[in-house]
Formats: C-alpha cells, structure tokens, sequence
C-alpha cells in the first residue's frame, strides 16, 4: 500500500499558516514541500516542512501558493477536482511535459486558467484506475494566478509550441471506454506453448 510518495524533487512553496495553526497565525510563509498522501475519498494531502523545522502532514491543496502573490478567494474544488480514488499511487515528472504551459479547465469556475506543469500522481489499483470510463492522471498545475491545481488530463491542454495549436478543446474528443489485451488475438500455432 503506498499511502503516502515523495514529489518527483522538492518545491519551494507558500502556505497559508491559518492551516496549521487552527486560524492563530494568519501570515503566508514559506515552506518546502515534498511530499503527497492519498486516503480514498478525500482530497490529496501534501506533505511540507515550515520554516520552523516541523514537519506538516495532510495540508489541502488550497492552502499552498507556488508564488509571493496569490488569488486569496481559492478553495478546495478550485485546487483539486476529484478525491483521491484509493490508496495507491506513484508520482511522476513526465520529461515530455515537464515546464510545459497549458490551459486548465477549472469546472468550480468554468473557466480557463493559464498554468504550468508541476508533476502528475497516477493513481492504480482501485476500482476507479481499474476502469477505462474512470481512470484519470492528476496533473498538479502552478498556475499563472499564483495558485496550485491538480485536474485530470481532459481538463487540460497543453502548449507545446512545436507541435501543438492553440483553440478549443475538439468536442469530439472521449475518453478511453474500452480495455484491450494483446493475448485475445486468435493462436496461430506457429510457436507452441512450450516455446513460451
């Protein structure tokens, strides 16, 4: 059971104190965090260090910064649009989309918002991920407003000023309904099973 993974490197954050103080101290300060936990049903907890050398476990989403100046009106289903699915997962810095910008759909908002790739969790082995119809990334975003999201890729897309155009997401576009296995193909008795 994993439970609980390191980020793919650490990041320098900002957070809202308020968090972990029980609404006591009210300041934004600085904090490394570099960790994540997946509890089924609840948001993604974000593991941190704070300056004061304590070590902060299960913080929300919305209450990180990536940047010194944030939109203050951001809560939970703006940072993150499902629950974690169960309890297992890896994280992932994809080489391909790493620093990429993007287009973000926030469905609490129905907007779109401008960000950059951060790092994707990929959730496996719960009757979600298990799914075709229901299997999702969560690509975590810093987004241009100072904030941070995690959306699944169809609320995404991505500049890649080499390959990509811009526009509207295709309203053709579906997800994956079908799961395949390279072993239905019909046996062509060329290699017997002994050779296996």
């Amino acid at each position: 059971m994993t439970h609980a993974a390191n980020l793919p490197r650490h990041l320098y954050v900002k957070v809202d104190m308020a968090f972990v103080s029980d609404g006591k101290n009210t300041e934004i300060g600085d904090a490394v965090w570099f960790g994540l936990t997946a509890i089924p049903g609840r948001a993604w907890g974000c593991t941190v260090m704070l300056k004061c050398g304590a070590i902060y476990r299960g913080l929300p989403l919305h209450a990180m910064m990536h940047d010194d100046i944030a939109v203050a009106d951001w809560d939970i289903n703006d940072a993150q649009r499902w629950d974690c699915f169960g309890w297992n997962f890896t994280t992932i810095e994809y080489d391909y989309l790493m620093g990429l910008s993007c287009k973000v759909w926030l469905a609490s908002r129905k907007t779109w918002e401008v960000g950059r790739y951060m790092f994707t969790a990929e959730p496996y082995g719960d009757g979600f991920s298990m799914s075709p119809q229901q299997t999702k990334s969560h690509h975590f975003i810093a987004l241009n407003n100072g904030r941070i999201t995690a959306v699944p890729g169809n609320n995404v897309l991505w500049n890649e000023s080499s390959f990509t155009k811009t526009g509207d997401k295709p309203s053709w576009l579906r997800s994956q309904p079908q799961v395949w296995n390279g072993e239905q193909a019909t046996w062509d008795e060329v290699v017997g099973e002994e050779t296996a």
